[in-house]
């Protein structure tokens, strides 16, 4: 039997009797981001709603997941703006509390990087400057993707970061798995290619 904290499915009765048991729990908003993250692919409204209730808890361990938690459903259901504020309030909620990290600052560059937010380009690549200190082959693929749009769109020659992520994304379903599931690796190749 699986856990009351983990359904794969959700009507009116999985989650009056998901209230019942969170009502009863210690941690909820712990109990409250896992069931948001168990229904980010299939029922991203569940899961924004989720995670809000477990952000507005407040607990200092479970806001940074939350809010990116909150960002990827929002992402998924195609509303990029809101996803990309959601990924500041945990980018925030880490600043707070820097023991819980998230990898929240490289989905929100790559979500400005897909938006095409010049306003925010400066940020996002601030907050990218330590993965691009790195070799590219030991950079987080999410970052590389981003940080290469972002710069093409700004008119650098980014041919050899945008092939490098391009070969990553080659790499077949399972270098696909590690992306946000909000992407669309084909339209990624798409831009990055231009970009090369």
């Amino acid at each position: 039997m699986a856990d009351w904290f983990r359904n794969w499915a959700w009507d009116d009765e999985i989650a009056a009797a998901f209230d019942a048991r969170l009502a009863r729990a210690r941690g909820k908003a712990q109990y409250l981001n896992i069931q948001a993250y168990t229904l980010l692919a299939t029922r991203p409204d569940v899961a924004a709603g989720l995670a809000r209730r477990a952000i507005a808890i407040g607990d200092p361990a479970e806001t940074a997941r939350g809010g990116l938690y909150l960002g990827t459903a929002l992402a998924i259901a195609g509303d990029l703006d809101g996803a990309i504020e959601a990924l500041e309030g945990s980018i925030e909620a880490q600043r707070i509390e820097p023991l819980h990290r998230t990898a929240a600052h490289l989905d929100q560059a790559l979500l400005i990087a897909l938006a095409e937010r010049a306003d925010l380009y400066d940020v996002a690549l601030d907050r990218l400057a330590g993965e691009s200190a790195l070799p590219t082959g030991e950079r987080d693929p999410t970052g590389l993707i981003a940080e290469s749009l972002i710069r093409a769109d700004r008119g650098e020659d980014m041919s050899d970061l945008a092939a490098a992520a391009v070969e990553f994304l080659s790499g077949g379903p399972d270098a696909e798995s590690i992306l946000p599931p909000y992407l669309l690796p084909a339209e990624l190749r798409r831009r990055l290619k231009s970009a090369a």
